[in-house]
């Protein structure tokens, strides 16, 4: 007799009142209660396969809705522009910034990259004697 056959043995006499081998491997259950021994089937559903390596799979997705990334972005800047609004050099910082010259800034950054553009130029124009 197998390790099977004992447990259903046990469960037909009133021993257990349920399907141990089907409890003990994972299974689902072929009987409940004592069934006769007569009446069992002999047979355990098949198992799942067991792997051959132990690894852990890490699942590192993560989908956000975008209106939580607008959300959090929203506090983060609120909470940013907040604490350092309560500092006192960034007070000072204020005062001292001069917010006409930003509002140049592209304007000049424009230039310089025309100059870049045209200094790259001037190195490939072929040279006439």
């Amino acid at each position: 007799m197998t390790w099977i056959n004992d447990l259903d043995a046990l469960a037909s006499a009133g021993v257990i009142g349920f399907d141990a081998p089907a409890y003990i491997t994972g299974r689902q259950p072929r009987y409940y209660g004592n069934p006769a021994l007569e009446t069992i089937p002999d047979k355990l559903p098949q198992i799942k396969e067991q792997p051959q390596k132990d690894e852990f799979k890490f699942n590192n997705e993560v989908n956000n809705p975008w209106w939580k990334k607008v959300l959090f972005g929203t506090f983060f800047v609120t909470g940013l522009v907040f604490g350092a609004s309560k500092l006192k050099s960034v007070k000072n910082l204020f005062k001292k910034i001069n917010f006409s010259a930003i509002k140049a800034l592209p304007k000049k950054a424009l230039d310089g990259l025309k100059n870049v553009w045209n200094s790259v130029l001037i190195l490939f124009k072929s040279k006439k004697p």
